[in-house]
């Protein structure tokens, strides 16, 4: 709900407008006279301003005009008895966005109200948008090099109908560009169905997929439609497909292939036109090579490839989506707090977030409940560490399972510790070098060779 000044001499109107604007949900205050006005204004979040024409010897026009120098975005709606065409027309010019006349029916005044809440507030959320045209796509938020040439690779493969593997960490976003390249496809007026791979023993997997016909299996008492089916004309997203069983694998290896799949307990073939979006957190070369993951349908998967690259990798954007997180938050939570301290920023910069993008989501949320303040500080960014030994065990886990191989786990924690040190020593390599016992030149070679720009101390 908004934040609503009403300012009238009249204390009778003002008591009457406050007690009906606070039944809508709505936090009021109230004033006067200008001083008072323009106090409140100063120290709180206001979203509309009532304001009376007369303010017994002040002119509400004069008010109406410092408002707008000062809060030029803030919609201000003129309340007055003595309504003429010329203060219409210099209300306006000074920015009022609806002039009322009085006397007035409560429920006309309530309506303008919030229809001028409603578009204060698609104009104020359109502006935050185009401030980030050239930073996201669709739904996705980014400014380094890394997704820039991810945004520029999907915004060529959206238009087309080739298959796409989506692969990276999880918490990536991969679903969230699978909807992306949907909605800017062709087949964006059909339905994009989402199924995940991994959360479903094999033979629900199949069913749900290609849909069976009743009398298939015992207790299957109706026929059902497939994904397959009811996707028609348009995208699914096949999320963890690394974790398919092999004789799911060939079935859908036969449908990419053929455009046709045959329902469990069927002997019709069903034809259908629809586009496959896979992804994986899986490395799925080293999977084809335990033969685990048929490498027929790793190219038939991977038309186009697009790898997401994991939060930590992306420092830049971090303080970017912290601020998209905020603001969504904040209206989800219906809280109005103004950013982040400086130490808060610098906290956030500096963890490594092994949960990625949907660890910052997290942090950011829980940060908006517990802030007492007005801007997020490093106290209310509550980060759930992981407990010792934990993140060995799931590096372990990742190699032992193929998700990543031995020498890229060590270069990445390698790369982790020399830019910790770098940190501490605030950038200078000769003192990051003796603290992890390299001798300078070592040090240099090893933060070159990680993608760190050399420069001489």
């Amino acid at each position: 709900m908004a934040h609503i000044l009403i300012v009238d001499d009249d204390l009778s109107l003002r008591e009457v407008l406050e007690i009906a604007l606070k039944k809508k949900g709505h936090t009021v205050w109230t004033a006067p006279d200008s001083v008072t006005a323009l106090a409140i204004l100063h120290r709180e979040s206001i979203d509309l301003v009532l304001l009376d024409l007369r303010l017994g010897q002040e002119s509400g026009l004069d008010v109406l005009q410092r408002i707008h120098e000062t809060w030029a975005e803030l919609p201000v709606l003129m309340v007055t008895a003595y309504a003429d065409a010329q203060s219409a027309i210099t209300a306006m010019k000074y920015g009022a966005k609806d002039y009322i006349s009085k006397p007035f029916e409560l429920d006309d005044l309530l309506y303008t109200v919030e229809r001028t809440l409603e578009t204060a507030r698609l104009k104020a959320e359109n502006s935050w948008l185009k401030d980030q045209i050239g930073q996201r796509y669709d739904e996705i938020i980014g400014s380094s090099p890394q997704m820039r040439e991810v945004f520029d690779l999907v915004r060529r493969i959206a238009p087309t109908t080739i298959n796409v593997l989506l692969t990276g960490e999880s918490g990536t976003g991969k679903e969230l560009f699978a909807r992306a390249i949907h909605q800017a496809s062709q087949r964006s007026a059909y339905p994009f169905l989402a199924i995940n791979c991994g959360g479903l023993p094999e033979n629900l997997i199949e069913s749900e997929l290609f849909g069976f016909r009743k009398g298939a299996f015992t207790g299957a008492d109706r026929t059902k439609k497939g994904l397959l089916e009811i996707a028609a004309g348009g995208t699914l997203f096949l999320d963890e497909v690394g974790e398919l069983s092999p004789v799911t694998q060939v079935k859908l290896l036969r449908f990419i292939q053929e455009r046709s799949f045959i329902p469990l307990g069927s002997t019709e073939a069903l034809h259908t036109d629809v586009r496959i979006i896979a992804a994986t957190n899986r490395n799925v070369e080293q999977c084809m090579r335990e033969g685990s993951f048929r490498e027929d349908l790793y190219y038939r998967l991977s038309g186009v490839k697009v790898h997401l690259p994991p939060l930590r990798d992306r420092e830049n954007d971090i303080t970017l989506l912290a601020k998209h997180f905020l603001h969504k938050a904040c209206r989800a939570q219906k809280r109005s707090l103004q950013g982040f301290t400086a130490d808060a920023l610098t906290k956030l910069r500096t963890y490594h977030y092994p949960g990625n993008v949907r660890e910052l989501e997290n942090i950011i949320e829980r940060a908006v409940a517990l802030e007492p303040g007005q801007s997020i500080t490093a106290a209310s960014l509550i980060i759930y560490e992981q407990l010792p030994g934990s993140e060995l065990e799931c590096g372990l886990e990742k190699v032992l399972s193929g998700q990543t191989t031995l020498d890229e786990y060590i270069a990445l924690h390698e790369e982790k510790i020399l830019r910790e040190a770098m940190r501490r020593c605030n950038g200078h390599k000769g003192k990051a070098a003796e603290m992890v016992g390299l001798n300078f030149r070592q040090f240099r070679y090893r933060l070159t060779k990680a993608g760190e720009k050399d420069e001489e101390d």
